[in-house]
């Protein structure tokens, strides 16, 4: 028997901040600045360590960058699991 999970939920893959910051010529000690967000707190965002951010945070960094989410995170839709179970 096969059993198929399929999960519609998008979760947050990455993000292009540190790309962004380079080609607008901004440091992350300004970014963090202007989101009032701590520069250890904004480095974990950058180096992927914090993946579950709040959606306002987020979208500090979004205005702050004057992009859309989109254009700064990188969302992974959840795949198909596929089980096989050999009926044991």
């Amino acid at each position: 028997m096969t059993i198929i999970k399929k999960k519609n939920k998008e979760t947050i893959h990455g993000n292009r901040i540190k790309i962004i910051l380079q080609e607008i010529g901004m440091s992350q000690q300004e970014l963090a600045d202007i989101t009032k967000l701590t520069t250890s707190h904004l480095s974990k965002i950058i180096l992927g360590k914090r993946r579950c951010i709040s959606l306002p945070i987020a979208l500090k960094i979004c205005k702050a960058l004057k992009m859309t989410v989109e254009q700064v995170f990188i969302a992974k839709k959840e795949v198909i699991v596929k089980i096989e179970d050999d009926g044991n």
